[in-house]
């Protein structure tokens, strides 16, 4: 079972992780490896039960774009929180390919990149680390209302001078008071 965020809430899930040694012979809901998912998709996709895929740092996102209407989920990894390509491949499957359907963040983000991966288009979380779980459970979120990287997804205000800064609509209603 996992622990997932979602719309300000948690609900546990349970979905079972492949591997190429395992293939589609493991039951239930699966969480494939975009690599090994690529080898027989059609298999993955006919077995009973949900598929997922899950994107690691460094591929190439854009080779699922055929399969995504038929995945129940997309999951996107942050092997370590200084490693931003799971914001990227966020971005990359909502603006580039638009993608409606959930993006899960995986792996070892923290607490202050939970905003920032919403605001790239992830719209629910695999919480592993105890730390992010007990910060959320108690309602605290990190707010950030100042960017140095326009996204395609935000409604935003250009800030000054500078064309890639932006800031939040929201922070409008504080600098007003």
């Amino acid at each position: 079972m996992a622990t997932i965020f979602k719309d300000g809430d948690f609900v546990e899930e349970s979905w079972a992780r492949t591997d190429a040694e395992t293939g589609t012979a493991v039951e239930g809901d699966a969480l494939v490896p975009m690599t090994v998912f690529l080898i027989d998709p059609d298999a993955y996709l006919a077995r009973d039960g949900k598929t997922a895929v899950i994107v690691e740092a460094g591929d190439d996102v854009e080779l699922i774009e055929n399969y995504l209407d038929r995945l129940a989920l997309v999951a996107v990894d942050f092997p370590s929180f200084s490693d931003g390509r799971g914001f990227s491949a966020a971005r990359i499957l909502r603006e580039q390919i638009g993608y409606k359907g959930d993006i899960r963040a995986l792996g070892k983000y923290i607490l202050d990149q939970v905003p920032l991966a919403r605001r790239c288009g992830v719209s629910t979380f695999e919480i592993s680390k105890p730390e992010v779980l007990k910060a959320l459970k108690a309602g605290e979120w990190p707010e950030v209302t100042k960017y140095l990287q326009p996204v395609g997804t935000v409604d935003e205000i250009p800030e000054g001078t500078r064309p890639w800064a932006r800031r939040s609509h929201r922070d409008l209603a504080v600098a007003a008071e």
